[in-house]
């Protein structure tokens, strides 16, 4: 065989290698994702327990609003979106104290 060849043979070898890594790390990887998945349900639900009896209405309509998140803020956004764009902005959950301080210092010491 040239030096061709082998160099594409080599080359298809590692790509197969690629895909069948990618492939296990894709179905082996499935709890990792549930549990972040579990994370971030449970933050959202941290705030709607927070706001309680206090989920705001809607300040155009006067309706009912349902927690909405975008990759930038986090809203209470009227249950009537489509007719209605009113929305509120909503609070970030509070931490206790010893815990904002322990993640202050342990970023600091990184």
């Amino acid at each position: 065989m040239n030096s061709a060849r082998l160099l594409l043979l080599f080359i298809g070898i590692a790509f197969l290698w690629f895909i069948i890594r990618q492939v296990m790390k894709h179905w082996l990887g499935g709890p990792d994702r549930e549990e972040l998945y579990r994370e971030i349900d449970s933050a959202e639900r941290m705030i709607e327990r927070e706001a309680g009896n206090n989920i705001p209405r809607c300040p155009v309509c006067d309706s009912l609003t349902e927690l909405y998140k975008y990759p930038h803020i986090r809203v209470w956004r009227c249950r009537n979106y489509p007719e209605c764009r009113g929305f509120v902005k909503a609070k970030k959950p509070t931490r206790m104290k010893f815990a904002s301080d322990w993640d202050r210092k342990r970023s600091k010491n990184k």
